[in-house]
């Protein structure tokens, strides 16, 4: 047992500090308590002689999101980390509350992250505070297997008529674009695929879970969920030992208001463009009870969006605790290598396959590959490069994981 003591001037701090300790605890198994005296325990305060010394508050206005060092880290008076509020700022991407600089669509930008500012997207730097605490606990550093999470984002079935098409008319491909137009007409276009994404994962011994949009037309769906082919595709994930999940679309409708739309149970979500706001997507998750978000990561760059490796509940500033859902951050993209980054098939299997070798210890490494991206077209490579990560997570004894494993695992409740 690990027991950590308050001083006096920092006690107001407590649900914050134990928060952050109890993260700690449940991914090193070390169980901590908070001691009513100092001797034999690790010290929490604002003096020289604290173990850990507090440098300031703990709401998002007590952070000065220029205040990080070049290393990533809040520092005292003194130019010491302070790991505690580092780990906290970080983990909970407290960067992102009350952005005044949205993009065109209201999403944080990355160009307006510090990741982007001091170059730390790809580091896990909220593990190096936890190794600091387990460091000082005589504690063993953190060695766990990374663990994979993959997922789809159903945005598109019946699009490849016309983004395939045409860029195979550019080309003066007449043969192929009559065989896409052929499978259209056939009622099977080429990215009404999510029961052939299964059957290639299981070939691998992976699974993965799939997010369905319930609101059609405009920048949402272009497909009727409910409809009976799409049905049978959502029933071929489940058949076929696959998860599924909530999209939220873009519209007015509250998360909760698409949540009864979707009408199968729903455990998870991943926000449609990855459009959310801090801090209200959090209440909007918890409100209509949901037990898992998979939306916190940067459309424009690879990595971590708050700079640590495993799921994690977020703080609930109101309640003064955490939230009782559990986040799964998202590190890896299709779309941010086609479109954001311009990379080839090539240079993106370099840069994604070199994330994972730098991670292969605790994460759960969340990579998004969209229905889309697995025809030879528009998007020709990206089909052979997702087989070469499943290839590498099978090829290496990564697993992946499933949802309720994930908090099952990680959540703090």
């Amino acid at each position: 047992m690990v027991k950590f003591y308050l001083y006096p001037e920092v006690a107001v701090y407590q649900p914050p500090i134990s928060y952050i300790l109890k993260i700690w605890s449940k991914h090193t198994g070390a169980a901590m308590t908070f001691s009513p005296m100092p001797d034999g325990a690790l010290t929490i305060g604002t003096s020289a002689d604290a173990t850990f010394r507090i440098s300031g508050g703990f709401q998002p206005n007590d952070f000065g999101h220029d205040a990080l060092s070049p290393a990533c880290m809040l520092l005292g008076a003194d130019g010491q980390p302070d790991v505690l509020r580092t780990a906290f700022y970080l983990i909970n991407t407290l960067q992102e509350y009350n952005d005044s600089q949205p993009d065109s669509l209201g999403r944080f930008q990355y160009a307006s992250s510090y990741q982007h500012r001091l170059g730390v997207a790809r580091k896990n730097i909220v593990q190096e505070c936890f190794d600091t605490i387990s460091k000082a606990a005589g504690i063993s550093p953190r060695q766990e297997k990374t663990h994979f999470m993959l997922s789809h984002d159903i945005d598109l079935v019946n699009r490849a008529m016309i983004e395939d098409g045409f860029n195979v008319l550019k080309k003066g491909r007449i043969d192929q674009f009559l065989a896409v137009l052929m499978r259209v007409a056939m009622g099977r276009p080429d990215w009404l695929n999510i029961d052939q994404i299964v059957k290639l994962e299981s070939l691998y011994d992976c699974r993965s879970v799939f997010f369905w949009i319930v609101n059609r037309g405009g920048l949402n769906a272009d497909y009727t969920f409910h409809s009976p082919r799409m049905q049978r595709q959502f029933e071929a994930v489940t058949t076929g030992g696959s998860e599924n999940g909530l999209h939220k679309s873009i519209s007015e409708e509250s998360l909760a208001q698409e949540l009864q739309k979707y009408q199968r149970g729903a455990i998870s979500n991943r926000y449609h463009y990855l459009k959310f706001h801090l801090p209200q997507a959090y209440h909007d998750i918890e409100t209509a009870g949901l037990k898992l978000d998979a939306s916190v990561g940067f459309a424009e760059e690879a990595g971590f969006r708050n700079n640590y490796g495993l799921p994690f509940n977020p703080y609930n500033f109101q309640a003064q605790k955490p939230f009782s859902f559990i986040e799964v951050p998202l590190h890896v993209m299709d779309r941010t290598y086609f479109q954001y980054k311009k990379f080839t098939p090539a240079e993106a299997e370099k840069d994604i396959l070199g994330f994972f070798d730098q991670h292969r210890e605790n994460c759960v490494l969340s990579v998004l590959w969209h229905n889309n991206f697995f025809t030879n077209y528009k998007f020709k490579g990206y089909l052979d490069l997702y087989k070469k990560i499943l290839a590498y997570i099978r090829d290496n004894k990564f697993t992946t994981i499933s949802q309720q494993e994930i908090i099952n695992q990680y959540s703090i409740h």
